[in-house]
């Protein structure tokens, strides 16, 4: 019989890790819990759960704020966002900053188990371990940031492979220009729009993507940019 799911509950409110604990666990899941974002990273790496529920409004760090740091730390988990602030822009907010979904308290258990099953079963399509990237004959390791067209090598810079990653994290849907600076530049190193725009016209002519009909990474114009390549775990790749 396979071990249960794990989840991650970070939340400053010991009465709302009570009830989703008991709620999920009751529901088959394996719930660890965090209650401070300044100690999320470090509760990630060591419990390694499969998803992460994060609560938006915490005295320390905050929800943006952590989301920001797991995602620069290489956190490629759905996370689930819940907090009082149930509006619209507070919605976009949290999608933008790299949210997989956005859920406001008081929440339904039964639509938030609902969400956390979709997540999951979404998030099979990046492999869990090492994984390559596949553009035709380019093939790119994400484990040892190397790529190869054919028996050539092509080189890339720590800026490309953490696009790559950033947009292999989020495969088939949008990643904002928000997400990108944030997640790739951090908020105090940010760069400006044709900065932004120039190392994403480099990286895509590296990929042969310039011109190429459909293009490997897809513009969405007002929502981000889309990732439409091959992915591979580096058992499954063939080089």
């Amino acid at each position: 019989m396979p071990d249960p799911v794990k989840l991650l509950i970070i939340d400053d409110e010991a009465s709302v890790r009570l009830v989703l604990n008991r709620f999920l666990t009751t529901s088959g899941f394996r719930v660890t819990e965090c209650p401070d974002g300044a100690d999320a990273i470090e509760q990630v790496r060591r419990e390694k759960p499969a998803l992460i529920i994060l609560d938006v409004d915490m005295p320390r760090l905050n929800g943006w704020d952590t989301l920001i740091e797991l995602r620069r730390h290489g956190c490629r988990l759905p996370v689930l966002m819940l907090t009082r602030d149930d509006d619209i822009p507070s919605r976009i907010k949290g999608l933008e900053a790299g949210a997989d979904d956005y859920v406001g308290k008081p929440c339904d258990l039964l639509e938030l188990l609902a969400r956390i099953k979709a997540l999951l079963r979404r998030s099979r399509i990046v492999p869990a371990g090492p994984f390559r990237l596949r553009f035709d004959d380019l093939v790119i390791d994400m484990e040892r940031k190397s790529a190869r067209r054919g028996r050539t090598a092509v080189s890339f810079t720590r800026t490309d492979y953490a696009l790559l990653d950033l947009f292999a994290q989020y495969h088939g849907k949008p990643v904002s220009r928000e997400l990108m600076r944030n997640v790739v530049w951090g908020a105090t190193d940010s760069p400006n729009s044709h900065t932004l725009d120039t190392c994403l016209w480099r990286l895509r002519r590296k990929l042969g993507d310039a011109g190429r009909e459909p293009p490997w990474i897809r513009n969405l114009p007002g929502i981000g940019y889309v990732l439409e390549c091959e992915l591979e775990s580096s058992s499954e790749a063939r080089v």
